[in-house]
């Protein structure tokens, strides 16, 4: 789970959106959603011949510190993933669509019938401190993953789905039966069951780790390890040669790199706070961004020296209905028939009040627009072109509740329940910037429209923490709630709304679900028409039964100096700061 992206900007009055938001009828927003909005700009490139020693200089945008874990099986918070991901890492080359392929510094062959996949490292992958990559580092982070004294999140369903590591877990088992070591650069891994989501990773380590240093430190002093800390080990084009705690990280190219030297020798990675950034840029302080948000967008992108790149990122923004408990006992959802909200038609007429696109237009400048499904337009194979969501149309979410017998008995403006009593829906939002207050109240604003009362959790908004613990508590405060997902590169929605997930916060379960999630789940779905047929049957499904109605999906941007020769997010591209060029000794002003 992600948090949501700052809200954005001060300059945006409420009555500005209200009204631009509420006027016109119900073919406001009848647009192509594809074509609401900004639109991707994948490639950033400029002229001019690469020098030699210049040092690449990257903006974290980040108002708190970074937390320092340096190590593949225990960092979580985004700013140590961020660290890792663009610099050291470099095992899988994805495709379009994020599934592992050949090419990188490692290659590997899936064998469904078997259940298997065969991993062969590539002869010249090699850590830093010149000690070759092998397979013993790939066992070692199963080994600690699922010990015992193991306190991170790694150990996961699909890291479960590994045969024997459960044994291994619970002291059954000295060894992980289903991990074969067949040379010092190539092992088999053995699954119980082989999903799709395993050609997406799914219970193979993304990285390895560095067992010569790691294999006599216990498990439970890992994290605190100079190792982790101080001097992590690095396979990848860059190693973190120096650390100002919580501030900086400075990196130098891997000598012994598989793939040879970077063009770019030494990268100093920054916290620069989100009041910074832009004046940073504008002076030539840095190279590119990452974290930059849509409320800077305005600022940033008239900027003389900087160019934009732009991408869908791998999330959205929802709405979700409360309809059951999860079960701690069974450990999965229960579904509730007599749920405030159990009602489809209510939950549909509440979808079709509000208008994204302006939303999206209005508060976030185009970098965001209506949701039209819960498989998000990054995900080509199984984005729905045909699914058009739930666009804004006020009449017919009256004719919806109307039929549902919600109607307004007394002549307030107010609909009663199917039973003429008063019905009053909790809606919980979070706090986080200048516009989640208007935005919050907008879709409160909206629903009156349509004649249901609406009101705020607790009377305000929440705060981050405190949201979700509420949300997940299955609070009984809470009818309605805002919060996004962050996707992850696999798309398989099971961890977000399966019976057995507990991320699936809205609690709606169904035995056609069910069905659809084994269809996905397959060995079967291993197949990519067969599959993309499953998450497309997934995607009407929820859309038809609305147990949330995804609102918001967001774009992702990057600022690239001019003095950065070329930068590519395309998806699939695998390009990354060893491939960066620099044209000038510093940033251009």
């Amino acid at each position: 789970m992600k948090k949501l992206s700052k809200i954005v900007a001060l300059c945006l009055a409420t009555t500005f959106l209200f009204s631009a938001c509420s006027k016109g009828g119900s073919n406001e927003s009848k647009k192509d959603d594809k074509k609401v909005g900004i639109q991707d700009n994948l490639v950033v490139e400029n002229e001019g011949k690469a020098v030699e020693n210049a040092t690449l200089k990257v903006a974290y945008i980040n108002d708190s510190p970074f937390t320092g874990i340096f190590h593949q099986a225990f960092a979580s918070g985004n700013p140590d993933m961020e660290i890792l991901a663009y610099s050291t890492n470099g095992t899988f080359k994805i495709d379009e669509n994020y599934r592992l392929v050949n090419g990188g510094g490692a290659d590997i062959e899936f064998k469904p019938e078997e259940k298997k996949a065969i991993i062969t490292i590539h002869e010249k992958y090699t850590w830093n401190d010149g000690t070759p990559v092998t397979s013993a580092d790939f066992l070692e982070y199963y080994k600690i993953v699922a010990h015992k004294d193991y306190t991170g999140v790694r150990f996961d369903d699909d890291m479960r789905n590994v045969v024997g590591i459960e044994e291994y877990n619970k002291g059954e088992s000295k060894e992980i039966s289903g991990f074969k070591t067949l040379s010092d650069k190539k092992f088999e891994i053995n699954f119980k069951k082989f999903n799709p989501g395993i050609l997406w990773g799914g219970g193979i380590p993304f990285e390895p780790v560095p067992s010569h240093k790691l294999k006599d430190i216990p498990v439970k002093e890992q994290e605190a390890h100079d190792i982790t800390r101080k001097n992590p080990l690095s396979p990848g084009p860059y190693y973190i040669k120096e650390i100002v705690p919580g501030q900086q990280v400075v990196f130098e190219a891997n000598p012994h790199y598989y793939k040879g030297q970077p063009k770019v020798k030494k990268v100093v990675w920054k916290i620069v706070p989100s009041s910074q950034i832009v004046a940073a840029l504008q002076a030539g302080e840095y190279d590119l961004t990452v974290g930059l948000n849509s409320d800077l967008y305005s600022k940033v992108k008239d900027l003389k020296n900087v160019k934009l790149g732009i991408q869908d990122e791998l999330s959205y923004t929802y709405i979700g209905f409360k309809l059951g408990k999860w079960d701690n006992t069974k450990k999965e959802v229960v579904t509730d028939p007599n749920a405030k909200m159990a009602d489809v038609k209510l939950r549909q007429a509440m979808a079709y009040a509000i208008d994204n696109n302006q939303v999206g237009e209005k508060f976030y400048q185009g970098l965001r627009r209506n949701a039209t499904q819960l498989m998000i337009p990054a995900f080509k194979e199984y984005y729905d072109e045909s699914l058009k969501g739930y666009t804004y149309d006020l009449e017919k979410a009256k004719k919806l509740l109307d039929e549902a017998g919600y109607k307004d008995t007394n002549n307030d403006g107010i609909r009663e329940d199917k039973n003429g009593k008063p019905f009053k829906i909790k809606f919980a939002s979070m706090s986080g910037g200048a516009i989640a207050e208007p935005i919050a109240n907008y879709y409160i604003q909206q629903w009156k429209s349509i004649g249901l009362d609406v009101e705020l959790t607790t009377g305000r908004l929440i705060e981050f923490n405190s949201f979700y613990e509420k949300v997940q508590a299955d609070d009984p405060e809470i009818d309605i709630y805002q919060a996004a997902w962050g996707t992850g590169s696999n798309p398989n929605p099971t961890g977000l709304y399966g019976r057995k997930a507990q991320f699936n916060f809205s609690r709606f379960s169904s035995e056609e679900l069910d069905k659809i999630f084994d269809k996905i789940n397959s060995v079967e779905a291993v197949d990519k028409d067969y599959r993309a047929k499953a998450y497309k049957e997934f995607a009407n499904y929820m859309f038809e039964n609305v147990p949330v109605v995804p609102t918001l999906f967001r774009k992702g941007i990057v600022a690239v100096n001019n003095r950065v020769k070329k930068w590519d997010i395309t998806p699939g591209s695998n390009f990354g700061l060893f491939d960066v060029e620099l044209t000038a000794d510093s940033p251009v002003k």
